[in-house]
């Protein structure tokens, strides 16, 4: 007689106990997939982000460039200034896709720790001139209506001079 281990009654024994274990591993591996398909979401939103980034970078240089002050064309800027100008605009932007791979957990703690103290010494216009002041000023006006509002939120928050 023939006792092994594996003979079908034996197996038929545990055939609930395999199924159970099926189940969970099927479950596991759906889990698995669902993540892996909510992080191509989150990489697909950043990356459509960093696009448009890209191309309001490409404007801004486009209007440096050629001495214009972006949404303001109408100033008595010199050539540093209208870069200094554009490059804010530029900045809050950049920023703001930083903003958005922290939120998704895309960047590092320490990263965004550094990147938000550049934004908030920015954002506090302690170190700037009077006539920078200003202009840091008026570039953060229009970027309220042009980005994130959880992001302007969090920019907001920080406590500025008043240039006035």
């Amino acid at each position: 007689m023939n006792k092994s281990i594996f003979s079908i009654n034996s197996l038929s024994k545990y055939s609930e106990l395999f199924q159970i274990v099926g189940v969970i591993g099927l479950i596991a591996s759906l889990i698995f997939v669902g993540m892996e398909l909510r992080q191509s979401q989150q990489i697909a939103l950043v990356e459509q982000q960093v696009e448009r980034t890209k191309a309001f970078t490409d404007l801004y240089n486009t209007a440096t460039n050629n001495n214009l002050a972006y949404l303001h064309p109408e100033n008595d800027y010199d050539k540093y200034e209208v870069f200094f100008y554009n490059f804010q605009h530029m900045f809050w932007n950049i920023s703001e896709t930083d903003y958005l791979k922290y939120r998704l957990g895309l960047m590092d703690e320490n990263i965004w720790q550094s990147r938000y103290a550049i934004m908030k010494r920015i954002k506090s216009r302690e170190e700037s001139t009077d006539r920078n002041c200003k202009m840091l000023e008026r570039v953060w006006e229009a970027k309220t209506r042009q980005l994130d509002k959880e992001f302007v939120k969090l920019i907001e928050d920080i406590p500025s001079r008043d240039c006035t």
